[in-house]
């Protein structure tokens, strides 16, 4: 078999763990007991590796913050100096089975939502929303006594609840979810609305059945039905578990991570373990949510989120929620256009997302590094704008740097070159 044929094979196997993964919500842990290899004194941050050093100021202060909330440091100075001789280690969440989104900070005591991949038993552990409080500690880096007190009345108060439900549920699939929403207009990154009105009808009866007070009935289910997307990090977690089944699988050209740090963008290659390639990161082109700002506002792309178009959702399911695409002028055919763009560049198409828009032919699935650089056609995702100071100032899209898959490519054949 020359190195071609293997290639292919290995991709098919690849592509098919991600069209075949069967992701279920199974548990809420703390980090520390489901997230492998993530130490006492180690704060997580999304995108390639960096040192702190080397760190946006967003993601400094998010260090700081995850510091100061796990009591690895009692003070600002404190922490700062500890992070900067390595006394508190901090690591890419993407080097481990989670995802950082936004800032991604995660420590061993924050709760986590456990998503797990029953076709192969790997598990995957993605933060929960933190409520309908503005701004939080994980996704936006930031820390106040409210900020943490937060965090401990969901641990304490909410999640031992839910966690109860889904063990007697035995689990929540999340495929269908998935599947159903992208029929009514989400594309699974920036929109999950149609998501959370499934998932909220799957899992409120069961919630109204518990051996609940009513106060506390009430807290769990405004928890549930007040926070916005709240869908968001179970789609994460069943992308995340789909593509670490797909990572290690040898001679795969297929990518199984994305994600920034506001100063590079990396991917990983499935053939290719958990070696990072990476290049500056984007800036995203789309709607400010007010015209006080522009570009210069807006940080380069930071966040791990965009797993989700690792695994065909987000940009790649463009098609499917031309409402997103509308955040950037375009039109319904422009959606399409862009969908039956990201065809060229992957690997085969997943029968379970089936789209009106796209008179039900399927969603692209599995980006092949060979194809991007062949086509020059680089995937296009979609996320949300930070601003330098943190906060939320629009949404968008942007096309991943080319040189991540160049990169890429040529590492790829050296590794594998007969």
């Amino acid at each position: 078999m020359n190195i071609k044929e293997k290639i292919e094979q290995a991709n098919q196997k690849a592509v098919s763990e991600i069209i075949d993964a069967d992701p279920v919500w199974v548990d809420i842990l703390p980090a520390g007991e489901v997230i492998d290899g993530l130490e006492p004194n180690m704060i997580l941050h999304s995108g390639p590796p960096i040192e702190y050093k080397d760190m946006v100021p967003l993601h400094k202060r998010g260090m700081v913050s995850g510091a100061l909330f796990e009591g690895l440091a009692k003070t600002e100075a404190e922490a700062v100096a500890k992070l900067e001789s390595g006394e508190i280690k901090v690591s890419s969440a993407l080097d481990h089975n989670t995802v950082g989104a936004g800032t991604g900070i995660i420590t061993s005591h924050i709760s986590m939502i456990v998503v797990e991949n029953r076709k192969t038993g790997v598990r995957a552990a993605t933060f929960p929303a933190e409520g309908p409080f503005q701004g939080g500690l994980c996704g936006w880096g930031l820390y106040t006594e409210e900020i943490a007190a937060n965090l401990r009345y969901m641990t304490n108060e909410l999640f031992p609840v839910m966690r109860e439900l889904i063990h007697k549920r035995g689990g929540l699939p999340i495929k269908p979810i998935l599947a159903e929403g992208m029929q009514m207009g989400d594309e699974n990154h920036t929109r999950q609305t149609a998501a959370d009105y499934i998932f909220n009808t799957l899992i409120l009866p069961d919630l109204f059945k518990m051996d609940l007070d009513k106060k506390t009935l009430m807290k769990v289910m405004d928890y549930i039905v007040q926070t916005p997307r709240f869908f968001h990090c179970y789609g994460q977690g069943a992308s995340m578990s789909a593509l670490l089944s797909a990572k290690g699988t040898p001679y795969s050209t297929m990518t199984v991570a994305f994600g920034g740090n506001g100063v590079e963008f990396g991917i990983k290659v499935a053939g290719m373990g958990d070696e990072w390639f990476t290049a500056p990161a984007m800036m995203m082109k789309g709607r400010y949510t007010s015209s006080q700002f522009s570009e210069k506002d807006q940080l380069p792309w930071i966040g791990d989120s965009c797993v989700v178009e690792c695994a065909g959702l987000g940009g790649i399911a463009a098609a499917a929620s031309p409402i997103v695409c509308s955040l950037r002028g375009l039109k319904l055919k422009d959606a399409i256009a862009l969908t039956r763009e990201m065809e060229q560049i992957c690997i085969s198409k997943n029968h379970n997302y089936p789209i009106p828009n796209l008179d039900f032919d399927f969603l692209p699935c599995g980006v092949d590094i060979r194809k991007v650089v062949k086509t020059g056609i680089s995937p296009e995702i979609h996320g949300g704008m930070f601003n330098h100071e943190g906060g939320l100032i629009g949404a968008g899209s942007a096309r991943i740097n080319l040189q991540c898959f160049e990169k890429a490519l040529k590492a790829f054949a050296q590794k594998y070159r007969d």
